[in-house]
């Protein structure tokens, strides 16, 4: 199976522009950086992320996991993820949100037993900021975070997204 690319999705009026499919060998680099904390996997994604940024993207606003899976796992996949994009196009990381310390576990779980993420905001992106993720299912992930800063023009990066027939 080799690398798919993902079609553009809106969530929550924004459209979010996903790399590849989540599956296969997109998934096993998600995983690899999401699990294992191999960053070189958050390097690849981010070469196939970055001619997806709108053209007028100002910067990248990365969804932070969860404190007590960061420190348990020792790695935070969309800040790795944002940081070499933005290592690729000089666009400056903003850290703009928190998340809680813990939450239910979403992986696994069917839509119906997962909880509504929520996150707080340390501030108001610039317009063209974009909310990097490791992957978008079914968007909610990203609709919490962009609810944090309305009225803002956003858009959404994820490396992976799992195809519509699949949530």
């Amino acid at each position: 199976m080799r690398l798919r690319p993902a079609s553009p999705r809106v969530v929550d009026g924004y459209i979010v522009r996903p790399a590849f499919l989540h599956e296969g060998p997109a998934r096993d680099l998600v995983h690899a950086l999401k699990y294992r904390g191999i960053r070189q996997a958050a390097r690849i994604l981010a070469t196939a992320m970055a001619p997806l940024l709108p053209p007028d993207a100002t910067c990248l606003v990365p969804i932070p996991r969860v404190l007590g899976r960061r420190l348990r796992l020792g790695i935070d996949p969309g800040v790795e993820i944002a940081r070499a994009l933005g290592a690729m196009t000089g666009l400056e990381v903003v850290a703009l949100l928190d998340a809680p310390l813990a939450s239910m576990r979403h992986a696994g779980r069917a839509q119906a037993d997962r909880t509504r993420p929520s996150f707080s905001s340390r501030g108001r992106p610039p317009d063209g900021a974009v909310v990097v993720d490791d992957v978008v299912t079914t968007g909610s992930t990203l609709e919490a975070a962009f609810r944090q800063f309305p009225a803002v023009g956003l858009s959404g990066a994820t490396a992976t997204s799992v195809p519509h027939w699949l949530v």
